[in-house]
């Protein structure tokens, strides 16, 4: 990172901050290939693809998995 820019940084205010840290992850989402995977974490999640394709049913639905993470 440019040493030049960290002033700068420090004079944003909390709500500035906030939307260029925003604006940052856009950027990076919007380029997905740009995130390097280890081939592990690769065959972890090709692992967890396909057994979603051999049954789709077995998983929870989102409304669920929040439920259970909230304890109710």
């Amino acid at each position: 990172m440019n040493s030049a820019a960290a002033p700068a940084l420090r004079d944003l205010s909390f709500s500035e901050k906030l939307l260029l840290v925003e604006d940052l992850w856009d950027e990076l989402a919007s380029q997905p290939n740009g995130i390097p995977l280890s081939a592990s974490v690769k065959a972890e999640l090709d692992r967890r693809y396909a057994g979603y394709l051999a049954n789709p049913a077995e998983g929870s639905s989102w409304e669920e998995a929040k439920r259970r993470l909230a304890g109710s």
